[in-house]
This record gives C-alpha cells, structure tokens and sequence, in this order.
C-alpha cells in the first residue's frame, strides 16, 4: 500500500489543508484493506464501537455488538455498518495512518470504515475535525454543502447530528484509491452506488473550550488549526513550539508551562483505554530482566504519544496516553528516539540508566507498551 507518487503534499498543505475540499483521483493503492466480511466480524466483538443503520435517511442507529445472523437478515440496499478504530485491531490499517506523515502523527485520531449498500449513508452532517474519506472496494457519491456554523440547524431525531437544511454544492464520485478531503464543518453526504468501503481517518482539534480554564462558553466551532509547514515533520510526534505558541494565544491560560501540559494531555489522551492492560513491573532490573525474555516490546496500537522541547525552560514533555513526562532537556534525542517508531526492548537495554528508561517502566505498567 503506497500513497500515488504523483501526489503533492507541499501543495496540498498550502492550498486545501484547512481551507477547501479537495478530490484527490488514485490517492493510494488501497491493498490489503479489510473486507466486507472482516469489518462485519469486528461488529459481532463485544470491545469494538459498532453501528448499523438500517435507512437512509437514518431512522434509529442500532448499536453493537452485533450476532452474525444480522447481517444475513439484511436487505440487499440502503443499510450502513460502521465500526471505529479498525486500526486499533488491523495492521494493515495502521499503515495506512503512517501514509498520512504530511502531517504531525499527533494529529491523526482514528480510522472509522463503514461498509454500505446501494443507497446506503449516514445522512447529511459535518465534521468538527478534518477528514480524508477513502474509497476502498465499490463506488460512492460524496456531495457537499455549505459550511455550518453555531446557527446550522440540527436535527438529533435519529441519534446523529444531520444537517436539517442541505443545499448541494459540489458531487464526486469517488472509485477505489480515490479520497476526498474535507475541512471542518463543511457539510457533506455520501451515498453507496455500490456495495462499498469506505475509510474515514479523522484528525483531532482541541477546542478553544477544551484548552482553557472552566468559566468561557463551550462554542465547539472554535477549535485549533495547526500551524502551516509544508514540509514533512522531522519528528512525527513532536508538537513545535509555534504550534503551542499558536494554541496557547487561543487559550484563555496565563501560565504556558500549565497549558503546555494540558494541551499534551488533550491530544494523547487514548480513545479505547479499556483496551490497555496493566503490568505488574517493580522496577527497572525487573524490567531488564523481563525483557530477555520478551519477543517483542512496543507502543500498544491504542496509545498516543507525543512531546514537546521547551526551549525557553531546558524542559522536554513527553505525553503518553494522556500523563505527562517532564524530561532534563539534555536527554531531548532519548525521546525523540522513543517517538520514532522505537523497539522499546532495545531501547530499554542500550539507555536503562537514564531517565527515559523509568518512564519506559512506567509505560508498561500502565498498559501503552505490549509484549
């Protein structure tokens, strides 16, 4: 599975990005996605987040899990599963994630994949966030609207936030590989032509309500946009100090250190903790020990990690799974190396003396790493 070479991020980021939708044709080669029948096995699991909507418009939203004689009662159009975070489950879907380095790892939230007869869609609504829809298998129509603000009429009737008013302002059609970017809050409506899969990877935006201190009005359309880079970032999970800067002047915090770590907090913090599973590690020589013993040693697919270098404080952040890390600045290339895709068991032998290597240790017994 590779991004089309002939895809330009630089432009991407300085034209589209936050600012416009953009059709993109043969996007990727959408290899070794999941099927159809896999998706509907995940909907039977009692850990996974599942929906099925039997109309469009949508009526009522059936929550899972699901049993399997469901899906054989289903008609042969009109109806959706979806199922979030597949890429907690699936390593084909986590690479798919790693294809959107254009932009900060911290950015990407889950992939959700909904399979859809003919007719088949979730209705007319929007996004607080960015999203890429990707075509998997089969074919659908994406129309969009006009952007929609605090004043957009809702109607929740079903149990979904659709837009009551939908006037059309642009229709693709979007065939396996292609994807379609879509800015916050522009409404939209997809609908199956055929039977289809496809992979919505979404992108968190703290809120201006999220990122400051209880007292102001919650106004969800007031959200942080990244700073524009059009390069590709050196460290996927390091949020930079223009960003944080950036975010901090939105904020309605006075101490930079404290929204620093807040804003840490708000983007690492897991969507599925449930799924994390505590070790029991007394301490570094028992996790040197262990390790000897282990195959593996890495990041558990449901944790988030980021970090910050605050160069102003000799101050290094790392954020995992929604904790923070304070860390002496002079071990700053010890967590970039734990950032970049690292094989924490190596890296527990070759640096178990430093300060990173208890931070390790608690990581483990917290459940972001497995063995």
């Amino acid at each position: 599975m590779n991004l089309n070479s002939n895809f330009d991020h630089q432009e991407f980021l300085k034209n589209s990005w936050q600012k416009k939708p953009k059709l993109i044709k043969n996007f990727l080669s959408a290899d070794n996605l999941i099927t159809p029948n896999e998706l509907a096995g995940l909907a039977c699991e009692s850990f996974i987040e599942s929906r099925l909507l039997t109309e469009n418009p949508p009526i009522k939203i059936h929550h899972g899990p699901f049993r399997e004689e469901v899906f054989g009662k289903l008609p042969s159009k009109n109806w959706t599963l979806l199922v979030q975070s597949v890429d907690h489950y699936r390593d084909e879907e986590r690479f798919l994630k790693k294809l959107f380095d254009f932009v900060p790892n911290w950015r990407l939230d889950d992939i959700m994949v909904s399979y859809a007869t003919p007719g088949g869609g979730v209705g007319e609504h929007f996004d607080h966030y960015d999203v890429f829809l990707v075509q998997g298998e089969g074919s659908r129509l994406w129309q969009l609207g006009k952007p929609c603000g605090p004043d957009t009429v809702i109607d929740d009737s079903s149990g979904l936030n659709l837009v009551s008013e939908f006037s059309i302002t642009q229709e693709f059609i979007l065939e396996q590989g292609d994807a379609l970017y879509i800015p916050p809050h522009i409404s939209h409506n997809g609908v199956a032509l055929t039977n289809s899969l496809c992979f919505s990877v979404g992108f968190r935006a703290p809120s201006i309500y999220e990122m400051s201190p209880k007292g102001i009005e919650n106004n969800p359309f007031l959200r942080f946009t990244n700073i524009q880079v059009l390069d590709k970032p050196d460290f996927s999970c390091e949020i930079t100090e223009e960003d944080l800067q950036h975010a901090f002047n939105l904020s309605a915090y006075d101490d930079y250190e404290g929204f620093v770590r807040l804003f840490g907090t708000l983007v690492t913090e897991p969507r599925s903790r449930e799924l994390f599973f505590n070790e029991e590690v007394e301490s570094l020589q028992d996790l040197l020990v262990r390790t000897e013993g282990y195959g593996k040693l890495n990041l558990h697919p449901c944790s988030r990690m980021a970090f910050c270098v605050i160069s102003s404080l000799d101050l290094v952040l790392l954020f995992v799974d929604g904790r923070t890390y304070p860390v002496t600045i002079n071990e700053a290339n010890l967590v970039k190396e734990m950032s970049n895709n690292c094989c924490f068991k190596s890296f527990i032998s070759k640096h178990h003396t430093s300060e990173c290597a208890g931070i390790v240790l608690d990581m483990l017994r917290f459940g972001s790493l497995q063995t």
